[in-house]
């Protein structure tokens, strides 16, 4: 669940500043989708992105470096394979993500999943895990957590730093 949890918003995350740097500074706000209750939820970025008429979404890709192009369309391949349910999952943790953290702590976690996303992939597992258990510990707990030196021998300086920084957006 976490995974899915950490991909999605990394997914989000790098589609909103991608197309936020495209976007015009007038443009109306987002249209919103209804569910199946009826609540309507705002569409993400990577809607827009697909409601883009082809010829505007190869225009807005070639403004991109070429990895960060290859990445959107890596997810945007991905997304579009999901199932309706799971997209409305992921458009309800977009939500979710920008009611809970303001603008500065938005870019302070895109910048840590950023950063876990580029760990090794053997290594993500257990920081998955290790975030899991921290994310449910209460305040004081999770910091004797951190300072134990079972935490700082299992896991290296950067992996520590992310891990307590992880947390501290949590907690906030």
């Amino acid at each position: 669940m976490f995974r899915s949890l950490c991909w999605s918003a990394i997914l989000s995350v790098t589609l909103v500043a991608s197309l936020a740097a495209q976007r015009p500074k007038d443009r109306p706000a987002q249209k919103a989708v209804p569910n199946k209750k009826g609540d309507r939820i705002p569409r993400t970025p990577v809607d827009r992105f697909n409601r883009m008429p082809p010829e505007e979404r190869k225009k807005a890709l070639e403004r991109l470096p070429p990895e960060r192009r290859k990445r959107i369309e890596e997810q945007l391949d991905q997304y579009n394979h999901l199932t309706p349910e799971q997209r409305r999952q992921e458009r309800l943790r977009y939500q979710a993500f920008n009611q809970q953290f303001p603008p500065d702590k938005q870019n302070q976690a895109r910048r840590l999943f950023r950063q876990f996303g580029e760990l090794p992939p053997e290594r993500q597992g257990p920081l998955r895990k290790e975030f899991e258990n921290l994310r449910v510990m209460p305040e004081a707990e999770r910091r004797s957590r951190i300072n134990s030196d079972e935490f700082r021998s299992r896991y290296d300086s950067h992996e520590q730093k992310i891990l307590s920084d992880l947390s501290g957006l949590i907690s906030k």
